[in-house]
């Protein structure tokens, strides 16, 4: 399977999650307990107030939502592939339309960098042979390149003990190997869901924080 074809299979799945549904958390094929607490989690990468934030696989705008309801004040974006979601997360915020956008980084360049970059969970629909691992550690480099602080990306981990077939599960060991290969500056957290792990990688040595 191509990446192309990575795309269609994901436009399509997400596209009809959205036509039975408007809800934050299952148009993005997440529990609402699991989505929040995927969010806090990734709010440990560092202090978002006043630093810009570029959010890769947006959605409808669930984390711009969650950032306003805890008072945190930064710039941020939103991008995603899908244009649906970003059709929807402009009307859901229709003064602030202008912070989502379609954009795949893997394939096109923002023209800029952020301080802080995040992923939800952004390749857990299952495609054909190494595709996830392959296109999920791509996507981590991109990311990484365009931060200037930092990047937190959320996993389904393969440690988890009710798996269903259309979610891919990530062997955590094997990410953080291929991850180290490009930032030393990783930590990985395993604690918050028995089903997900996050991947933080900074720019600066993990002594200096």
């Amino acid at each position: 399977m191509n990446y192309q074809r990575v795309k269609e299979k994901n436009l399509e799945y997400f596209s009809s999650l959205l036509d039975n549904s408007d809800d934050e958390h299952y148009v993005v094929a997440q529990s609402r307990i699991s989505h929040i607490k995927r969010f806090e989690k990734i709010l440990e990468l560092g202090d978002f107030g006043n630093k810009t934030v570029l959010d890769v696989g947006c959605g409808i705008g669930g984390f711009w939502g969650f950032l306003r309801e805890k008072g945190i004040a930064c710039d941020y974006m939103g991008v995603d592939i899908n244009p649906h979601m970003i059709r929807i997360a402009g009307e859901r915020y229709p003064g602030e339309k202008e912070r989502f956008i379609v954009c795949d980084i893997i394939e096109e360049d923002l023209g800029k960098q952020f301080d802080y970059i995040i992923s939800n969970g952004p390749l857990n629909l299952r495609f054909e042979g190494s595709m996830n691992n392959e296109m999920t550690v791509r996507l981590i480099r991109r990311m990484f390149h365009l931060a200037k602080i930092g990047i937190a990306i959320t996993m389904t981990s393969s440690l988890t003990k009710k798996p269903n077939d259309e979610t891919f599960y990530y062997n955590p060991v094997e990410i953080l190997e291929e991850v180290l290969k490009f930032c030393p500056n990783t930590c990985m957290d395993h604690t918050y869901l028995p089903h997900d792990f996050t991947v933080f990688c900074y720019r600066n040595s993990l002594y200096d924080f």
